[in-house]
């Protein structure tokens, strides 16, 4: 299998998986119980939560002593727990990048908020001087906004948002500035002081499954009730061995950040050849980029259902975008408000790549691409 969709889900960080879930077999007590047994693991549960707060004073310059760490199951929840959080009714409006992950529009529709969308730009980047010019036009005061929302890094594009320039906007506005940072955290080392609330998913990072954290600085209220689990903030038995190996996947990632570096060579080697032997157009190519994502658009593929069947068949393992969507085959949201037509935001693929690529899975990926893409066209 040659696996290209990291930005989906991260493959599991096996010495950690296998290494906690013998926790779990030894004791399975529910950490909200009061046995001895539950106990240990309830400790188990607030020892994670030190060592990530821990982590992200080291790693990230991201610690206040009121900080606030609430584990959730995905991370989704997290998104919705922030927006949740964070949206005050008295405040009925919030400002909102146009490259959001679905579930940051849905979380705004479900809680009625009033969502003014930044400007989009073909360079799949927002304007930070957008912010003033939108509460102008709408005629809307800094002191009407529940908060500012960007996506740190796209999942789709992989471009990189210019959070430190909105940050110090909200700041001088006096707006707090939340942000989904899923698809960042955990795989680069960047400043989070500029933010209020961030996020961090366990199965991106290698963690695998079943718990993201929702971190804030400031205020949190409950999403969820009916129990008294994270300090009465999410109710709901917690998932302790997911919460475990999502903080121990954090760590693991920081020790090992060096080895991303590789990726900038891969990430060029994969699109020189898809741009010269594919015709492909690389979205996002001249806008600063993580390098562990390239998304693709080949208009000479009308239909790319040929295609997938073939990577398919090949082992090949890619996807069309957002996990979210891919399943309905829309045209992504993100290429149409970058100006791309219907057609063509229907006709792009999304490489992911991570710490365990290798200069062979790219290299073999070419290969076999190669001959699919050419077997297609002369159909």
């Amino acid at each position: 299998m040659i696996y290209l969709d990291y930005n989906s889900t991260h493959p599991p960080i096996k010495e950690i998986l296998e290494k906690n879930l013998q926790l779990y077999f030894k004791n399975w007590s529910n950490p909200s119980g009061i046995s001895y047994y539950s106990q240990q693991n309830f400790t188990l549960i607030e020892n994670s939560r030190k060592k990530l707060k821990e982590l992200l004073k080291q790693y990230y310059n991201f610690y206040e002593s009121n900080i606030q760490i609430i584990f959730t199951s995905t991370g989704t929840e997290a998104v919705h727990q922030m927006i949740y959080s964070y949206y005050n009714p008295e405040k009925p409006y919030a400002i909102v990048s146009p490259y959001e992950h679905e579930c940051v529009y849905g979380a705004c529709e479900l809680y009625n908020i009033k969502t003014l969308l930044l400007p989009s730009s073909p360079s799949g980047k927002v304007n930070p001087d957008d912010i003033q010019i939108i509460l102008e036009k709408n005629q809307i005061k800094p002191e009407e906004i529940s908060f500012i929302c960007c996506i740190a890094v796209s999942n789709e594009t992989g471009i990189i948002q210019p959070i430190q320039e909105i940050g110090l906007i909200a700041k001088k506005l006096q707006i707090p500035f939340i942000s989904d940072t899923i698809q960042i955290n955990g795989k680069m080392i960047f400043d989070l002081e500029y933010l209020d609330a961030c996020t961090i998913n366990g199965h991106k990072i290698g963690g695998g499954y079943g718990s993201s954290v929702f971190i804030s600085k400031k205020f949190v209220k409950p999403l969820f009730k009916g129990g008294l689990q994270e300090n009465e903030f999410r109710a709901g038995t917690e998932n302790f061995i997911a919460i475990k190996n999502l903080v121990d996947a954090f760590d693991w990632q920081m020790k090992h950040q060096k080895e991303y570096n590789k990726l900038k060579n891969f990430q060029q080697n994969l699109e020189f050849f898809l741009k010269k032997e594919c015709n492909a157009i690389i979205v996002g190519e001249n806008t600063n980029r993580v390098y562990h994502t390239t998304y693709a658009i080949f208009p000479d593929l009308e239909d790319l259902d040929f295609v997938l069947m073939s990577l398919d068949q090949e082992g090949i393992i890619c996807s069309t975008g957002s996990s979210c969507k891919s399943r309905t085959r829309q045209p992504s949201q993100n290429l149409l408000r970058m100006g791309y037509n219907k057609q063509l935001a229907q006709q792009a693929l999304r490489f992911s790549y991570g710490i365990f690529t290798t200069n062979e899975d790219i290299n073999n990926f070419i290969e076999k691409f190669k001959k699919i893409y050419n077997s297609i066209l002369n159909l």
